[in-house]
């Protein structure tokens, strides 16, 4: 009896061991699990991040009339300036820009288990559109066309569509004088947002005076953002401009001396945060979809 009470308690002695073993196991892994599981959910983030700017920077880059190459060159910057090792990208449709970002990375105790390496990877998509609505906005309207990049043009003159007005536009359609318009002129938060289809209020007149004049001065070599029109209802007082969309120029100066008045300046490509939906007119929007 002695003999077989042993043999019992030894064969105990040996489950619990087992069990044990088991045990460790089972937390070993839970371990694992738990500080290599948040390390990879730390990664998937910070890829998701380099995937986020990578896509805003391809898409701004080709807004910006960039070719193939030049989008590859801005997606590849900034995915590998937020860590990624592995970048990939492409045109889901004409007017997106996908971007996979991915890295590898070691794991502290899942090796173990046969995991010493894990790899994590984000995908994001960032859309070109051109404006359709847009704020901060020179008083002043500029006739629809085919602006070329770089070209210089004169953006104020005598105005035969609307006769007595010069382009200067009023945004809250009282009549507005040069205190007023200098005033606009050096604070375009005053426009307000206005979308295309929108009719903007002529303010008839040349209105060169020194507060104007001194305005303008204040954006030489600036860039500014013109909202375009493409007809002209009334005349005089009672004039409107319908939006057609909205551009971006530097503004190189003015001539209010001479019989031929005029503001100058060149047009440019520009990228602003904004709903899309217009037609192209040189002002972009840009903004993650996915």
């Amino acid at each position: 009896m002695k003999r077989l009470l042993c043999r019992f308690h030894g064969e105990q002695r040996g489950a619990v061991l087992v069990l044990t073993s088991l045990a460790l196991i089972a937390l070993v892994v839970m371990v694992a699990l738990v500080i290599d599981g948040g390390y990879a959910y730390v990664q998937r983030r910070r890829m998701q991040n380099a995937a986020d700017a990578a896509a805003m920077a391809g898409a701004c880059r080709r807004a910006l009339g960039g070719n193939d190459a030049q989008v590859e060159s801005a997606v590849t910057q900034y995915a590998t300036a937020n860590g990624a090792t592995g970048v990939s990208w492409t045109y889901p449709t004409g007017q997106k820009i996908q971007v996979t970002a991915s890295c590898a990375f070691p794991t502290f105790f899942a090796g173990i288990v046969g995991l010493p390496q894990m790899t994590a990877s984000a995908t994001a998509e960032a859309s070109l559109d051109y404006l359709s609505r847009a704020g901060n906005l020179l008083p002043m309207a500029v006739k629809v066309a085919n602006f070329v990049v770089e070209q210089t043009y004169q953006l104020w003159e005598d105005n035969p569509e609307a006769p007595g007005n010069y382009g200067w536009v009023d945004w809250d359609g009282v009549p507005v004088g040069d205190q007023e318009l200098a005033y606009n002129i050096l604070h375009p938060g005053n426009s307000g947002l206005w979308e295309i289809g929108d009719l903007i209020p002529g303010a008839p007149g040349v209105k060169e005076g020194s507060g104007v004049e001194e305005a303008l001065t204040t954006w030489i070599g600036q860039h500014v953002t013109i909202p375009f029109y493409d007809l002209v209802t009334g005349t005089g007082a009672n004039s409107r401009y319908r939006v057609a969309g909205f551009g971006e120029f530097v503004l190189h100066g003015y001539d209010f001396g001479g019989s031929d008045k005029y503001v100058v300046g060149h047009f440019i490509r520009w990228v602003e945060q904004g709903p899309g939906g217009g037609p192209n007119r040189g002002l972009a929007s840009v903004r993650l979809t996915a």
